[in-house]
């Protein structure tokens, strides 16, 4: 089992991701790898499924246990101090603001805490070093314009009233990214050729 990625433009927002790859050229020094992550699994709900490696602690316990941790994290954290998880890595604050001169010295304006920086264990670190990521890109599909696209979608309204992301996604094996599959829907629905029903993992789309 090893990692995939997409490729996409270097620096761009998300939603400018999918038209940036159709458009790639041979622009090769602005592109870059992107991760491809399929999902984010709660360590917690799903440690003792079949696929994944078995607790040593009850849910409830590890629970507990995650909570008393993270009020310990805080308690740290609001002195300003680092916090350190044997075998994790080191938490400390990140902060952001402007610096004024007042009467000669330097104080700060709008100082505020912005979010919290990650330092992984040394072996942590290394074992992820170690990973084997795929070196043939997924979800880039060379030569899939959007009109080849839209003829499958068309293809797959022959036989069913709605079509889901996963379809789309499945018609073409799993080569484009969410990222493209999830714009390309988004406008044809602007453009008024499908309409859009339901929300989050429950959203379908028939022909308009």
């Amino acid at each position: 089992m090893s990692i995939r990625f997409s490729i996409t433009k270097r620096g761009l927002l998300p939603q400018e991701e999918a038209r940036a790859n159709e458009s790639a050229g041979n622009d090769l020094k602005s592109l870059r790898p992107q991760l491809e992550s399929p999902e984010t699994v709660d360590a917690v709900e799903f440690q003792g499924s079949s696929s994944r490696l078995p607790s040593v602690m009850p849910k409830a316990e590890l629970r507990a246990a995650l909570s008393t941790l993270q009020r310990v994290m805080l308690h740290e954290l609001a002195k300003g101090n680092a916090v350190t998880l044997p075998d994790i890595g080191t938490f400390r604050l990140s902060v952001k603001g402007d610096i004024e001169v007042r009467e000669g010295n330097l104080h700060g304006r709008d100082v505020h805490v912005d979010g919290i920086l990650f330092r992984p264990d040394r072996a942590l670190l290394a074992a992820v070093q170690g990973f084997e990521v795929e070196q043939v890109p997924f979800g880039w599909k060379l030569g899939a314009e959007e009109s080849e696209i839209e003829a499958r979608l068309a293809e797959l309204f022959t036989t069913r009233e709605y079509i889901t992301h996963k379809d789309v996604s499945a018609a073409f094996g799993q080569t484009l990214t969410r990222n493209r599959v999830t714009n390309l829907l988004a406008r044809l629905v602007r453009e008024g050729r499908l309409v859009r029903d339901g929300k989050g993992a429950q959203t379908r789309y028939r022909l308009a």
